[in-house]
């Protein structure tokens, strides 16, 4: 049961920085960007690529933050900017539309470039683990442990303790008033969305190390969005807690069940919650 709880709480972290992302965007601008699980494995191939010229995948993760904040940027030029001043049922409702085309373009795209084949990156240190309490720990899950919560601390302190982080506090809380303050909301709008999918760049590399194709990132929107209402919406400091009730929730559900279980019982206990707490287990008054 231990060892069962431990793979639990890894997969769980994993859930919880996936959906990190789409929450920051949704609880800021109101986007509800459903090709997020393609960025994911677009920044995947990309750490593969860098694997191939040598670079470890650790080390790989400032390279691909900067390449999917870069390409965030154009697609929210390209894509997004027009929806600034919608209303927010609008928002949603073109942005999903907007991100499912685009989901469907890169995820041909992907397999053009890198074919269809399941790919992983295979380090070194790939298979180690670690004893504690009797307990086997993978050293790359506990890896992506530790940068789930170093990555959440380091996100709120750029919300709360720098200048730019409150205005993206401001217009999540009231566009218009910001922009009457002075906030630039179209620049803080790309930045945010920008910042969105560069988070991305951990779950990629996670995700490298044990498989992907080109078809998968749905795959991984689906378990990000499950942990985003869970943790409630637009709630950022939420969603670890939520990926960590849903790892351990599928986990359970192996080890009582089996592996056939495992997607049946997360979506039956995530909608029993949703009936039960439709405002999630985790909601905070005044989250961004």
């Amino acid at each position: 049961m231990g060892q069962t709880l431990v793979y639990g709480i890894l997969n769980g972290s994993l859930y919880g920085i996936i959906a990190l992302g789409i929450a920051l965007v949704f609880g800021i601008m109101k986007y509800l960007n459903l090709a997020q699980g393609t960025l994911i494995i677009l920044g995947a191939y990309i750490g593969l690529y860098l694997s191939q010229l040598g670079l470890d995948p650790f080390l790989s993760i400032p390279v691909v933050m900067v390449a999917l904040f870069l390409f965030a940027a154009v697609l929210f030029k390209t894509c997004f900017s027009r929806l600034i001043n919608f209303d927010e049922e609008e928002k949603i409702k073109n942005s999903l539309l907007i991100s499912f085309g685009l989901m469907l373009f890169l995820d041909n795209l992907i397999t053009v470039i890198w074919t269809s084949d399941e790919r992983s990156i295979t380090p070194a240190y790939s298979g180690i683990t670690f004893e504690l309490f009797g307990l086997r720990i993978p050293l790359i899950g506990l890896a992506g442990a530790l940068l789930a919560v170093i990555l959440i601390l380091l996100l709120h302190l750029f919300l709360t303790r720098t200048y730019f982080g409150q205005s993206v506090v401001a217009v999540s809380q009231d566009q218009e008033a910001a922009s009457l303050m002075g906030v630039n909301v179209s620049l803080t709008f790309l930045t945010s969305f920008a910042i969105s999918v560069s988070i991305a760049s951990i779950p990629s590399m996670l995700i490298a190390l044990q498989s992907f194709s080109p078809t998968v990132g749905l795959h991984w929107f689906n378990k990000g969005i499950v942990v985003v209402i869970l943790s409630g919406i637009g709630n950022i400091y939420g969603v670890l807690p939520a990926g960590l009730f849903l790892g351990i929730i599928e986990a359970l559900s192996v080890y009582i069940f089996g592996p056939s279980y495992r997607e049946v019982t997360g979506l039956a206990v995530f909608v029993l919650i949703l009936i039960l707490v439709p405002k999630g287990l985790f909601r905070r008054r005044g989250a961004a």
